[in-house]
């Protein structure tokens, strides 16, 4: 909670009466009791429009949404803790790395869930750390019986926009960056996995990723 002091000078010289003083001017300081403002996102929730959200990383407004079965963190690669420093909603969530030799986690559906007719992934990072300066977004779909195989797909979100300089990035990524290498909409297992690129560096222990404003319109 930031903390605002209110710095009252206190004069001795004689002046008419101010009369009632009227804070109301910074009630937006403030919000709802004290508590911290809900922020609208850099893409800001319009109604009416369409807009799909999956319960997770994202608390603004939505007109569909397709809740995750499980959010998965591979090998217990990092820790997850939420952060007042955010660009959307009351919070973000602080990924905290375990220094292992690779790093990873995502959101899962049990079964093929249908995507298509939604057109660009959003999502916003923040960090500083030297291994996190090539990190990549993936997408999982299951292929078609008997075969049934869980396919992966990637992007890196440096194409996007991204970079380790300490400042909020919201990419904004074309689902046709993921079809074009062969992703099925229809059968969608992940919508969004994040990790470190398999070319580049892991995160080492101590390295902190932000991540916020996970959503697709």
């Amino acid at each position: 909670m930031r903390a605002l002091v209110l710095g009252l000078l206190v004069l001795t010289a004689c002046r008419p009466n101010p009369g009632v003083p009227d804070y109301s001017g910074m009630a937006s300081l403030f919000g709802d009791g004290g508590a911290p403002m809900s922020l609208p996102g850099p893409h800001p929730y319009v109604p009416g429009t369409r807009r799909l959200a999956f319960g997770a990383f994202y608390e603004g407004g939505s007109s569909d949404q397709l809740p995750l079965d499980n959010y998965f963190i591979f090998s217990n690669s990092y820790a997850t803790v939420p952060s007042d420093d955010r660009v959307e909603g009351l919070q973000s969530d602080e990924l905290d790395f375990n220094g292992t030799s690779f790093w990873g986690g995502g959101l899962f559906w049990t079964k093929p869930t249908d995507m298509r007719g939604w057109t660009t992934l959003h999502v916003s990072l923040k960090s500083d750390a030297t291994n996190l300066a090539v990190i990549a977004l993936r997408m999982l779909y299951l292929t078609p019986a008997p075969a049934s195989t869980e396919t992966t797909i990637a992007v890196k979100a440096n194409a996007y926009g991204w970079k380790n300089d300490g400042q909020w990035h919201t990419l904004d990524v074309p689902l046709t960056d993921f079809v074009s290498q062969g992703l099925d909409l229809s059968r969608m297992r992940s919508p969004f996995t994040i990790g470190n690129d398999q070319s580049a560096a892991t995160a080492k222990l101590g390295d902190v990723l932000l991540l916020d404003d996970v959503y697709v319109d």
